[in-house]
């Protein structure tokens, strides 16, 4: 376990000290290319310190611009190993040997004074890395870390190793010490020391769950706590990539929760933790949201997806049946309804889609809970059906209703198993309706944008796609009723006889009135009528009129939208 820590603590240097050492390239870049602004514009040709013309300097630079070359990940690691790199390594070395000071057995200390010369020797090299910090940032920042480490070592042992202290002594002391970290990293600035004060705080709750008898309740108590701690460094720094860092570290300790039953009463009493946690995320996201001034909002977004779908983690797994459904609606329209206030408040999209997508697949989650088989397929086709209404009706945004008709796609793969039942001897009622309302739903979609005004430079494939879809589960769900209700060549007739009326009258129409899409859909249903004419039914006994309908209906379409051409006579 000691060695993981240690790899665990290394990585974290690497990490802490490379973002360190961009900062000073990018300042040294910066510093170089203003010297170079100002030699062009005293008009000398920039000279090397070997007094030779210098090539890189002498490439131009407009005044104002900065030459910044970034350092690869090779470069920065090698300067970072070089620069005080026996530091690095001593500290490294201390560890193994405050590790194995505390474990070892017949040491001339008993157990409690190695425990105790531990604490004391990381809090001393704690404070010394704080009043190193004041001059060396870089060389500080590893002494507090390690100070922490030795702490942490400490008392992780006095309490797993030889049960000196409590459980929750020793995680009292454990935070104490990341907690100075993190004040460190907010006093100089320090956003990698903030990440290694996080995982160090997140390390202590393990003693929670070392014992017998796992203390969930302090476990998830001691998290809120950190993650106070964290909002509290992320509304003074603005660092909110932290929140990412808190909610990965409350996800890993809510994963055995999933997977693992628990008795009702233990599983309940966590499940008000995690809506604490929740509602925190929730709020901590949406104020970064709204205060982010047209900034970048990815993370802010990425946390709330992340938030909502751990919370509908949380609700399916450890909530009882008959409260699931009610709990997940609730959550839903929290979502849903702060979607609509950010859009209103910022006119971004990126928030909205992201609480929107939480909303919806809760939505689903709660529909899936109360209804199984025909009456759960037929209440997505209305829910999908209804959100893009809802969402234009509100926001009045073309764009985001045609993009929340996607939500379609997934009631559409749930309706494909009604085509494959067998429509014969009995009619399935309550598969044609599923078939019926897809087709309606998609169809209407489709009229819906169309009649909407279009937008200056707007060119959205969506309407089309609708309209296409629609008509295509229109023809399965007519060759299937007819097919069930009459003769095999009478049915095969009369389905192929309205697709190809259909056909020649959308190719008539987008002839006549120069609309090529409409008239390369009338093309496609005739031509699929065609092949399906001489590849199937020419080797059946089937009804012969049908061959003469379509070829009548195909040379129509030559008299079609021709243009007369002037005979030339010939000279």
């Amino acid at each position: 376990m000691y060695i993981i820590i240690f790899i665990v603590f290394f990585v974290f240097l690497l990490a802490l000290n490379k973002r360190v050492n961009k900062l000073e390239e990018v300042v040294k870049s910066l510093s170089v290319g203003t010297s170079a602004v100002m030699t062009h514009a005293q008009g000398a040709a920039p000279v090397s310190s070997q007094g030779a013309f210098s090539p890189i300097h002498a490439t131009q630079v407009a005044p104002g611009q900065a030459v910044v070359n970034e350092p690869s990940s090779s470069d920065s690691f090698v300067a970072w190993a070089k620069e005080d790199w026996l530091l690095k390594l001593g500290a490294l070395i201390l560890i193994i040997g405050f590790g194995l000071f505390l474990v070892v057995i017949g040491s001339m200390f008993g157990p409690f004074g190695r425990v105790t010369l531990g604490i004391i020797a990381g809090a001393s090299i704690l404070l010394f890395g704080w009043i190193r910090m004041a001059k060396f940032v870089k060389q500080g920042s590893i002494f507090l870390v390690l100070g922490s480490v030795v702490i942490i070592l400490s008392a992780f042992t006095a309490t797993y190793g030889y049960e000196i202290f409590p459980a929750e002594a020793s995680l009292a002391i454990m935070f104490l010490s990341s907690a100075f970290v993190a004040l460190a990293s907010v006093r100089y600035r320090l956003l990698p020391l903030a990440v290694t004060s996080l995982v160090l705080a997140s390390f202590a709750p393990t003693l929670l769950l070392s014992g017998v008898t796992p203390q969930y309740e302090q476990l998830f108590a001691y998290l809120f706590i950190v993650t106070l701690g964290v909002i509290w460094v992320v509304a003074l720094t603005g660092w909110r990539v932290l929140t990412l860092a808190a909610l990965a570290v409350f996800t890993l300790y809510s994963l055995p929760h999933f997977f693992v039953n628990y008795n009702l009463i233990h599983a309940t009493s966590l499940l008000w933790y995690a809506y604490a946690f929740a509602l925190l995320f929730f709020i901590t996201n949406t104020a970064g949201i709204l205060r982010s001034n047209g900034g970048d909002m990815m993370s802010d977004a990425a946390a709330a997806g992340w938030n909502g779908l751990l919370l509908l983690a949380w609700i399916m797994t450890n909530l009882p049946q008959e409260w699931k459904s009610i709990v997940i609606v609730g959550w839903m329209m929290v979502f849903i309804i702060t979607a609509f206030i950010i859009f209103s408040v910022t006119k971004r999209r990126e928030p909205f889609f992201m609480y929107t997508g939480v909303g919806i697949v809760m939505l689903a989650a709660a529909t899936a809970v109360e209804l199984q088989g025909i009456g759960l397929v037929i209440a997505f086709i209305i829910e999908s059906a209804t959100l893009p209404f809802i969402a234009y009706l509100i926001l009045r945004d073309k764009t985001i209703a045609e993009r929340l008709s996607a939500l379609t796609i997934g009631p559409a793969f749930l309706s494909l198993p009604s085509m494959m039942v067998a429509w014969r001897p009995e009619f399935p009622v309550d598969h044609f309706f599923v078939l019926l309302l897809m087709s309606a739903t998609l169809l209407l979609l489709g009229v819906f944008f169309i009649a909407l005004p279009k937008g200056e430079g707007e060119d959205s494939q969506a309407p089309g796609a609708l309209l296409v879809f629609g008509s295509v589960f229109a023809y399965i769900l007519l060759w299937l009723s007819l097919h069930a209700t009459m003769s095999e060549a009478g049915a095969t007739m009369l389905s192929l006889t309205v697709y190809a009326v259909i056909g020649f009258a959308t190719y008539a129409y987008g002839r006549t009135h120069d609309q090529k899409p409409i008239s390369r859909y009338g093309s496609v249903l005739l031509t699929f009528v065609a092949g399906h004419l001489i590849i199937i039914e020419s080797f059946r006994d089937g009804n012969i009129f049908i061959f003469f309908i379509v070829g009548a209906v195909l040379v129509a379409t030559a008299f079609i939208g021709r243009k007369k051409h002037p005979v030339v006579p010939n000279a």
